[in-house]
């Protein structure tokens, strides 16, 4: 490919990617209230799996450059499928941090992409270390806080029926099946 097109890939990769960070930093801004709304989690998660992280692929730089751009986006993925899963995980202080730190790190690569010269190799390496430390970091307090907030949950013993009459069996579950097929093949 001519030298122009590329650019004009990347200058297409680096408007939609800013785009897509404008829409999560408010979120991860206001973690606690975003983690309730499963609607804006999925919202999050789809911008950086697919217009962060997978359209990442298609661009005309070295495959380290690429590599790190996906594995501080794919942290963010990670975060946000937790949170899909535990809507009642106890957002700290310490959460909130390490989740913007990945974040401007991710968005600051993002806008190397801008500059001539790029992000060297070694750069990209250097920013990579850092990063490790941090995403460990986040998992392991992720990781943390879905079992502190199960074990505040399992303090809450779901109710089993009253009696064996309330426990629907396995014929009864089948003739309903039947009947409901019956009354929607006959409408």
């Amino acid at each position: 490919m001519q030298p122009e097109p590329l650019q004009q890939i990347m200058g297409y990769y680096i408007e939609d990617a800013k785009k897509y960070l404008q829409v999560i930093e408010p979120h991860l801004l206001n973690l606690p209230s975003t983690i309730e709304d499963p609607g804006i989690v999925s919202e999050l998660l789809g911008a950086t799996r697919c217009g962060i992280v997978g359209a990442a692929n298609l661009l005309p730089i070295n495959s380290l450059h690429i590599s790190s751009i996906h594995k501080i986006g794919f942290c963010l993925v990670d975060c946000f499928t937790v949170f899909q899963h535990e809507r009642r995980l106890r957002v700290d202080q310490k959460l909130e941090d390490l989740l913007m730190q990945v974040f401007y790190t991710l968005n600051s690569l993002i806008e190397q992409l801008r500059e001539p010269s790029r992000l060297t190799e070694a750069q990209a390496k250097q920013v990579m270390s850092e990063i490790e430390l941090i995403r460990e970091a986040l998992m392991a307090h992720v990781n943390w806080l879905v079992k502190e907030s199960r074990s505040d949950n399992s303090l809450e013993v779901p109710r089993l029926p009253d009696s064996a009459d309330d426990i629907s069996s396995l014929e009864d579950l089948e003739s309903l099946i039947d009947e409901l097929l019956l009354d929607s093949s006959s409408a």
